[in-house]
């Protein structure tokens, strides 16, 4: 197991691309702190407006473990995981530190970024359970049918993955600015909208995934792997 850490973290470094989608999955992770709590209405059902780009951070993920392995988008969803804490910490330093005399909606900034630091615990801990949940599906998956059915295993490990984040984090993150009554529908809607933008980008991800295996030159299979979700 030690000798498989040293290579998904030997990896990390070799890659000609993988940096590229590093940063664009922490850049997706991030700005869904302060803009998750805004909520839109879809037939009706109030979600939030994170739908439109929150599905770029499991389409990575899908690209990551499919490529490079379970291992190596574990790590990933961790240095999200960081990044988020980090631009809390930034955010609290920001509301507590006494603004100039001449600023005369400092309460505005206060609201925002007030709201941010519940909705990222429970982003954090919606994005932990429904990435590991996406990654460990799609992983397994791709064992089992040995590398085959490409893009069932991105819908059934997407769709597994959505719903678990779509519950924790709207059972959680939203609790009382989501009615009650319409929590359930708002789950079910966020989920099935977040999966069908990722269906429509599908083909796009399954290009993607394939050209990276070529000029990569990989395409792990997770036989090994320890699927420990808490290790690094």
């Amino acid at each position: 197991m030690a000798q498989i850490a040293k290579l998904a973290g030997r990896r990390m470094q070799n890659y000609k691309f993988l940096n590229y989608i590093v940063l664009w999955n922490v850049f997706f992770a991030i700005i869904c702190i302060p803009t998750a709590g805004k909520l839109i209405d879809v037939m009706g059902i109030p979600i939030s407006i994170s739908i439109y780009y929150f599905p770029f951070v499991y389409i990575f993920a899908d690209i990551m473990t499919e490529v490079y392995g379970y291992a190596v988008a574990r790590r990933v969803l961790w240095y999200c995981i960081f990044a988020q804490v980090s631009v809390i910490a930034i955010f609290e330093f920001v509301i507590f530190y006494p603004p100039s005399a001449v600023m005369t909606n400092n309460q505005s900034y206060v609201d925002v970024l007030s709201a941010a630091s519940r909705l990222v615990l429970f982003g954090t801990v919606a994005m932990f359970t429904g990435d590991i949940a996406n990654n460990y599906v799609l992983a397994k998956m791709k064992v089992w049918t040995s590398g085959c059915y490409m893009s069932a295993r991105f819908v059934i490990s997407t769709l597994c993955g959505q719903v678990v984040n779509t519950a924790v984090f709207y059972i959680f993150g939203l609790w009382g600015m989501i009615p009650t009554r319409l929590l359930t529908k708002s789950i079910i809607v966020a989920s099935l909208t977040k999966v069908s933008l990722e269906l429509l980008l599908l083909p796009v991800t399954l290009k993607a995934s394939l050209w990276l295996k070529k000029i990569e030159n990989v395409d792990h299979f997770d036989k090994e792997t320890n699927f420990n979700p808490l290790r690094f």
